[in-house]
């Protein structure tokens, strides 16, 4: 059997870029997080956005270098991705991801995530999950942890991670990681031309374009 075979997985895993869009009301199919964090899912591979993340990855990789030494420059103590990375494990799932990167200076951390494209809500749940995950892995309990996100020419702060927030970032992990309870998929052309779980009977395919109009 091999390890991306749609089998169940043993316990359920979760990377926080499933679940961002959820929080932010960005996507409606719970179906697509559910199956990526219950089962060693076989990906569904689009070789035409293949240029796309090419040329995201060198934007997204300038971007983290340039805050890296801005901050380094400026006294912080930087973890940059595996550094900082976190495999926080629970009775329902394990939540793992990797920040772009974990400051610490003069007492206080800062977490910032980089983002290439324009500023979307779920950025922001992206780095309030970190935030959230951070204190309870390996970040110093009781010291100060703020989040940003970086965007090519700004720095965007994260609100405070609240009780709302903790209820929305748990409600979800436990959502999408209840194997006997799959949400129902929610098909669309939007959404599922960008779902890469290849074993999903519900998917809507985008209609090939037409040659021409009967307009004129």
């Amino acid at each position: 059997m091999s390890a991306k075979d749609n089998s169940l997985r043993n316990q359920p895993y979760i990377w926080p870029t499933w679940l961002t869009k959820l929080l932010a009301a960005e996507e409606s199919c719970w179906y697509k997080s559910w199956f990526k964090a219950t089962r060693n899912y076989v990906k569904r591979e689009d070789p035409s956005r293949a240029d796309f993340f090419a040329e995201w990855t060198v934007k997204h990789d300038a971007i983290t270098k340039a805050r890296v030494d801005r901050m380094r420059d400026d006294g912080w103590a930087v973890k940059v991705e595996d550094e900082g990375e976190f495999n926080l494990k629970g009775k329902a799932a394990t939540v793992a991801g990797k920040p772009d990167l974990v400051g610490i200076r003069d007492g206080r951390g800062l977490v910032v995530d980089a983002k290439a494209g324009k500023q979307r809500e779920s950025d922001h749940w992206q780095v309030l999950i970190y935030k959230f995950a951070l204190p309870l892995s390996w970040f110093p309990k009781g010291m100060r942890l703020d989040g940003e996100v970086q965007y090519k020419n700004e720095a965007v702060a994260v609100r405070k991670l609240g009780d709302a927030e903790v209820e929305a970032i748990t409600d979800a992990i436990k959502r999408v990681s209840a194997i006997e309870t799959p949400p129902d998929p929610v098909p669309s052309t939007f959404e599922c031309g960008r779902c890469d779980v290849d074993a999903c009977k519900s998917r809507v395919e985008r209609p090939a374009p037409t040659d021409a109009t009967r307009f004129f």
